[in-house]
């Protein structure tokens, strides 16, 4: 290829180029400038050529510059040449903007001279601004949500709070107006009977004397379940606890006991004194909801690091709205008892890791898995 065709070849790049392409000698004076870099700076090469680089810098890049040049003719130290990097050019309008600048050196025979490509990136940084700023709006909204969120949550749990606390607290006006309203109809019959006989005065005295036993125990109930001890877990034998269980609960001979425990069931780790309540108060369940008898099924497997102990009964099962509510304190079904059995049971699983699963439909039965923790698991 003869020079000449080099040369026009050249001339073509420079003028098509669409990013300023410009060259300086080792003073940084500029002895060319493409089209793009008109357009770009809005001087014309008139304007440029013969000029110092600097006029298209802002400071303190215009002070700074010929000290890079100088440096680099004496140490070879490069800032910028063979580097690409983000630096701020100043239109002749004063304006400021900002480029990508790549810097290369050509040596000839006679000089060395710097060719400087430029592309402006507004749009880039603009695109990042306002995605930066997206980015901010994104991330107050986030937290403004979560902050509401967390507002919504404790809202609803003040309002949970303050339904269980008047569901409490209906249960225990039940639970003592009926022995209170007893106790005033004996007490004014003693204050205003006209010489009642001896056996009348011990009848209303006796009643006296039994209703507040009721009261006390609903205090004593409730007190209990609120002050739970600490559970002190040990080594359980899950077959050896149900049948101890099933020989203190009282099941009528109508009603049929399958257990069903595997031979090499590991032990249970929970508190002794307290799981032995748990089912004892579910298989009491069943049996109550066998009145005409039925069959009652207890056995456990394992899952993961739980024991499983399932309690199947065949009796009248309870309906969603029922079942959802069992371990509420005061709330049964039943014509006699406080409704503290499944309340305690479910606060004496929570204390010791276990867990509760209840299936059940009217009609046909009700099913109990109590999880309980593997001795020697993680411990």
């Amino acid at each position: 290829m003869h020079d000449d065709e080099q040369l026009a070849i050249l001339a073509s790049v420079l003028r098509t180029a669409v990013d300023a392409i410009i060259i300086i000698d080792q003073k940084g004076t500029i002895e060319s400038a493409n089209i793009a870099t008109e357009r770009m700076f809005g001087f014309n090469s008139v304007e440029m050529i013969g000029q110092n680089v600097k006029m298209l810098m802002p400071s303190p890049y215009h002070e700074q510059h010929d000290g890079y040049l100088d440096r680099y003719q004496k140490t070879g130290e490069r800032h910028i040449i063979g580097i690409g990097r983000e630096v701020t050019g100043k239109r002749k309008d004063g304006s400021l903007f900002p480029l990508h600048l790549g810097v290369s050196e050509v040596e000839t025979d006679q000089r060395k001279l710097f060719t400087g490509i430029l592309r402006d990136i507004s749009e880039l940084k603009a695109a990042e601004g306002e995605l930066k700023q997206l980015n901010a709006t994104l991330d107050q909204r986030v937290r403004t949500q979560a902050a509401e969120l967390q507002q919504a949550q404790l809202e609803l749990v003040e309002k949970e709070k303050f339904a269980t606390l008047g569901r409490i607290s209906g249960g225990i006006a039940h639970e003592i107006r009926n022995p209170l309203n007893a106790i005033k109809t004996s007490a004014y019959y003693l204050l205003n009977a006209q010489s009642p006989s001896p056996q009348k005065t011990e009848e209303h005295l006796t009643r006296i004397d039994r209703q507040v036993t009721i009261i006390d125990s609903a205090v004593t109930a409730l007190s209990d379940l609120a002050r739970l001890p600490e559970p002190q877990a040990s080594e359980i034998d899950i077959p050896a606890m149900i049948s101890g269980t099933l020989r203190d609960t009282k099941l009528p001979r109508s009603i049929v006991v399958e257990q069903e425990f595997p031979a090499n069931l590991p032990k249970a780790w929970a508190d002794a004194k307290q799981l032995p309540i748990v089912f004892k108060n579910i298989i009491r369940n069943a049996r109550d909801a066998m009145p005409e008898g039925g069959s009652l099924q207890l056995s456990a497997r394992l899952h993961e690091s739980m024991i499983v102990v399932s309690v199947q009964d065949d009796g009248i099962g309870m309906p969603p709205e029922v079942a959802q509510r069992i371990a509420e304190p005061f709330f049964s079904t039943k014509a006699r008892g406080m409704g503290l059995g499944m309340a305690i049971t479910t606060a004496i699983l929570e204390k010791n890791q276990c867990e509760m699963r209840l299936e059940s439909s009217p009609n046909e039965g009700t099913l109990f898995d109590i999880s309980i923790p593997i001795a020697g698991k993680d411990r």
